[in-house]
């Protein structure tokens, strides 16, 4: 049987029924499924093209949303016909393939639960989702760029109860074995299956599990569809080309791929332009190729594209860049803005609630400095260190969030759900931030971020700002590192453009001249090849706390 909201809240969710029928009432909730939504875009344009898949083979497999609704009901009928029903979990671990969305819509279309993994994953990660999720079935390909995904699954297949199903998609030609079936293999007959309610929950996306197991944030489709269309009416939907033409390079295994690339595009009736990797080179040429207009993303793909000759080109086609997922250095909104000729926008968002703070054309230029207004509908707040509200202009402390975006807690995990809310429904959300008199947002850092030198926080994202400037610097972060006497002291660790070469006396003397206080100084420089990042461009900074505590 699904999960509900309304059962959940019996169960100790922290949800208020007032509130919940509140949401109803203001249109907030929309009583609408994810499903209905692909279903009426193609209904609306069914012959505008809704996907098109660049993939490392050399293909590029196209759809209408015709196609995409046709085969959204074919991904249904396939899972159904290997014993999925409503209320059960499937996982989907597969590059940013065209065939991901129907089976994302398919999935929804039964009642079943999605969760994504994405494809990047060891054995590790992958096993903690599965188990806590309980999916009844994995999708997965064969291999991908050096992962045996299908060596894997079968491992996971025997020691998992709960997996009943192995699907394997493309690459017809390998030996699957007695584990797994072949996507291209299950009956593909169209069924009818009855109406979802839009208070199930209908997806559960894991948190990244850097500091424990992963934690599976249960969504409705009310939710989630709150903050795609919220997030269209706080920047106004043509900002993002008419018609929208999205290109989705974020794994959609993440929750940025799920909720902006697909889930968002189809809200829109606009073109999502799926990469199945990322290289700065040929995504400008599918830019300019497709007339790609919008892009969700961390700033690394913004920085990556800065480096190509999309950067100054009068003709470059984007017009809305939204910048999500990592810290948002100062400085790059508005150069990326003016070499782009676009509008970028720094945003703020986590799986728990997806985006529901950003910058916005409506608003004057200086917000561009933040990370930007809370949304229509939502809240957000400080706390001290005892969670007290601080309520005057320019306290920093942690950012506590709530509205109708929010996630209705963690899978089968109360003892963290009740650890990550305050009385009220406030959400803490492990971020430092600071609002100013405008309601505007800037983000300070993770709570774990902050280097505390002799009890002075240092300004981690400030420094990792300048650091982004500096000329020889293509990517950068500012981490602690243990001190004896002082607790401890700030390390930056930098990767260096080709050619550049950097030392800590000529870094400390660029960030002095560029007013950084001297106690705010790093105290040590490492010099990397590569960051360790995330698929989704992260920087992994607890593997920086680990190199330089080593």
């Amino acid at each position: 049987m699904p999960l509900t909201v309304s059962r959940l809240i019996a169960e100790g969710a922290p949800a208020d029924p007032e509130t919940v029928r509140q949401y109803f009432r203001d249109g907030r909730w929309r009583g609408r499924t994810i499903r209905s939504v692909l279903r009426d875009a193609a209904a609306a344009v069914p012959d505008r093209e809704a996907l098109v898949g660049y993939r490392s083979d050399g293909t590029t497999p196209r759809w209408t949303y015709r196609d995409f609704d046709r085969e959204a009901t074919l991904a249904a009928s396939a899972l159904a016909g290997l014993g999925v029903e409503a209320g059960d979990a499937v996982a989907v671990m597969l590059p940013n393939w065209i065939e991901y969305g129907a089976l994302i819509f398919g999935i929804n279309e039964l009642g079943a639960v999605y969760t994504g993994i994405p494809v990047a994953y060891g054995a590790r990660q992958a096993e903690a989702i599965l188990r806590r999720s309980k999916a009844k079935v994995l999708v997965i390909p064969v291999r991908w760029r050096g992962n045996e995904h299908l060596e894997l699954a079968r491992e996971l297949h025997a020691s998992i109860p709960s997996l009943e199903k192995v699907v394997v998609l493309g690459d017809d030609s390998a030996e699957l074995g007695p584990d797994a079936v072949r996507w291209r293999d299950l009956p593909a007959v169209p069924r009818e299956f009855p109406p979802r309610a839009s208070d199930e929950i209908c997806y559960l996306g894991f948190t990244s599990g850097t500091t424990g197991e992963p934690k599976g944030a249960m969504h409705s489709h009310d939710t989630l569809l709150h903050s795609a269309y919220q997030l269209a009416e706080h920047f106004g939907a043509d900002a993002f080309g008419e018609p929208m033409v999205h290109l989705v390079a974020s794994p959609t295994g993440h929750h940025t791929g799920f909720i902006w690339g697909v889930v968002f595009t189809v809200c829109l009736g606009g073109t999502g332009v799926h990469v199945d990797r990322w290289d700065p080179v040929w995504g400008t040429e599918i830019i300019r190729a497709e007339g790609v207009t919008t892009f969700f993303g961390a700033p690394t793909f913004v920085q990556d594209m800065l480096r190509t000759d999309l950067a100054g080109d009068p003709d470059c086609p984007l017009s809305c860049l939204v910048v999500a997922g990592s810290s948002v250095p100062r400085t790059l909104p508005r150069q990326a803005g003016k070499a782009l000729g676009a509008y970028v926008a720094p945003a703020w968002g986590m799986t728990e609630c997806s985006i529901i703070v950003s910058t916005t054309p409506r608003e004057p230029d200086e917000i561009l400095a933040t990370d930007g207004s809370v949304f229509s509908g939502s809240e957000a707040a400080v706390v001290d260190a005892d969670g007290v509200l601080r309520t005057e202009p320019g306290s920093a402390g942690e950012l506590v969030v709530r509205g109708p975006s929010l996630f209705l807690g963690y899978f089968e995990r109360p003892d963290a759900t009740s650890e990550a809310f305050l009385p009220g429904s406030w959400f803490r959300t492990g971020d430092t931030a600071v609002l100013d008199e405008h309601g505007w947002v800037t983000l300070q850092g993770r709570t774990k971020d902050i280097v505390i030198r002799g009890g002075e926080n240092i300004p981690v994202a400030d420094i990792e700002t300048l650091l982004f400037d500096h000329p020889g610097v293509r990517n950068a972060a500012v981490v602690g590192m243990p001190d004896e006497r002082l607790g401890e002291r700030a390390c930056a660790v930098v990767a260096l453009a080709s050619g550049a070469s950097l030392t800590l006396p000529a870094l400390c003397e660029y960030l002095l001249a560029e007013g950084l206080s001297k106690h705010y100084l790093p105290e040590r420089l490492v010099v990397l090849d590569e960051l360790p990042m995330t698929q989704s461009g992260k920087i992994q900074k607890f593997k920086l706390r680990e190199l330089v505590r080593g």
